[in-house]
């Protein structure tokens, strides 16, 4: 019988309503070099990619989060510990993510983040000349047009989405 009670009390606990993304960050603004920042934001921008489908610059926003976490994870003075049972899982999210906009996998996360952090404007704006120029960055293999169209329709992301929660409670764990 408490087995049922203890149950009843937990499964509407799991079943919330997802929360919608943050890019304001609770009012920080997005901080690439604040690693936990972007990490403890992580289960609730990156959780559900499929929000983005036909939202580019939220996808441009989310993506250049990720990548912003990644490269913080891997300064040495992050102190930020990321499961090592989730590392293999860690990287296939990065390459997921790589191959779905058409990022080397040999460019730094932190150039990766500032070149979808650039598109984020002129995406917001709806500026073609502007997001053609920010989508030109030649770290997008696939080109302006192909990019935009990615961003715009993300493929699924299940790795990435999978690694959100993980991400995030590596953000509280020095």
């Amino acid at each position: 019988m408490r087995r049922r009670v203890l149950l009843g009390l937990l499964l509407p606990a799991g079943c919330g309503p997802q929360q919608p993304p943050d890019f304001s960050y609770g009012g920080a603004g997005f901080q690439p070099a604040n690693a936990r920042l972007n990490l403890a934001y992580a289960e609730r921008n990156l959780g559900d990619m499929s929000r983005y489908r036909g939202k580019p610059a939220e996808a441009a926003a989310a993506l250049a989060q990720f990548e912003a976490a990644i490269d913080g994870m891997r300064r040495p003075d992050s102190e930020i510990r990321f499961q090592m049972t989730r590392y293999e899982m860690l990287l296939s999210a990065i390459r997921e993510v790589r191959g779905a906009v058409g990022i080397p996998m040999e460019v730094q996360p932190s150039v990766a983040a500032q070149a979808l952090a650039d598109a984020v404007g002129p995406l917001t704006r709806g500026d073609a000349a502007a997001i053609r120029r920010a989508l030109s960055n030649p770290i997008f293999t696939l080109g302006p047009d192909a990019t935009f169209a990615r961003l715009t329709n993300l493929p699924p992301l299940p790795a990435l989405e999978s690694v959100a929660p993980a991400l995030t409670f590596a953000a509280g764990n020095p």
